[in-house]
């Protein structure tokens, strides 16, 4: 007998789910075949339709391939679409490690530094103005230290403007695709801060060489804060 998964919202969304979250966390390695479509639906006590939509769902994403006669196998790690939304919350439920961290923040120092200079460079008026409101917000809110969320929604939007207002396509897309990562990793670190404020002047060190259209200052404070903020919350993640 099996013992039933417990399933709550749209069935097939939450099936999926609970088989992506353990095929990136692991359980189900790259290679094994997942059980068969009647074991699935008597686990969560579902239907062989919703079932097949959330095979379907994973499928899409690269983490499962279906073949007649063969089964549904999980793929290599390589071919996993690791910036689809709901891959990469399924990775940071299933195992924030130090991995994920450090691959997070290699690939941010790729292109925000980049997009910080382009704001200082191409940024309008009204651009500048956003920063200033942005870095405005957070600082109050840091400086209150009592909501962690609200903090961490609030660093999550002053990089996501940065990165906008870079007005390069591609940046804000990437940008777009790790929200999720950058709020999680947002809250954490807020979370384990001692003093949610003490970054505060390196956004501010940001803010003010985009401001005042220093691009290469810009560039250079960003990286700032992001070593700063990945040496911070490399402590309290799972060693790999």
């Amino acid at each position: 007998m099996f013992e039933r998964e417990p399933v709550v919202g749209t069935m097939s969304a939450q099936v999926a789910k609970i088989l992506g979250t353990r095929i990136v966390g692991g359980e189900y390695q790259p290679g094994d075949t997942l059980p068969i479509e009647g074991d699935l639906c008597a686990q969560f006590g579902v239907s062989r339709t919703t079932v097949r939509e959330a095979i379907k769902h994973l499928a899409g994403k690269r983490l499962i391939d279906v073949q007649p006669k063969i089964g549904t196998r999980v793929l290599p790690f390589a071919d996993w679409n690791l910036l689809d939304r709901e891959v990469l919350a399924w990775r940071l439920e299933a195992q924030f490690d130090s991995k994920i961290v450090e691959d997070i923040f290699e690939m941010r120092l790729c292109f925000e530094p980049r997009a910080s200079l382009l704001a200082a460079r191409h940024g309008s008026i009204e651009d500048l103005r956003l920063i200033e409101k942005r870095y405005t917000k957070l600082a109050a809110i840091a400086n209150a230290g009592n909501d962690v969320q609200q903090a961490a929604q609030a660093d999550l939007e002053f990089h996501l403007t940065i990165i906008n207002l870079s007005h390069n396509g591609m940046f804000i897309t990437i940008g777009s695709a790790i929200k999720t990562a950058l709020r999680v990793s947002s809250e954490m670190l807020l979370r384990h801060a001692e003093n949610p404020s003490e970054d505060l002047d390196l956004y501010d060190n940001v803010r003010r060489y985009i401001v005042n259209r220093e691009p290469e200052h810009a560039a250079e404070a960003m990286i700032r804060l992001l070593e700063a903020s990945r040496a911070r919350m490399l402590p309290f993640t799972t060693k790999v």
